[in-house]
């Protein structure tokens, strides 16, 4: 895991807080293109909804990680790493 500094975790933290507001239980989160998703989200046939939060890309597997060890939201299959938002699936 990279080193931030202060700015940088300030950052990660407004992010995490803003990301909170939409985790509910039985949800995946993830990072990847909003383009993307929506794409596999609609080959795959899936009925869940995602929600984006743009972010840095060095801090998308910040956030994803913080989610899956801290609040143990389960990752999604469709994440990958360093991407330009950070999705939620409900």
């Amino acid at each position: 895991m990279p080193v931030f500094n202060a700015q940088q975790i300030k950052e990660i933290n407004t992010l995490i807080a803003e990301v909170e507001k939409a985790i509910a239980p039985a949800c995946e989160i993830g990072a990847r293109d909003k383009s993307i998703v929506s794409q596999l989200l609609k080959t795959n046939k899936e009925a869940k909804k995602a929600h984006y939060f743009a972010c840095k890309r060095e801090y998308s597997d910040a956030i994803v990680t913080h989610f899956v060890k801290e609040k143990a939201v389960k990752k999604s299959r469709y994440h990958m790493n360093n991407q330009a938002s950070v999705f939620v699936l409900k």
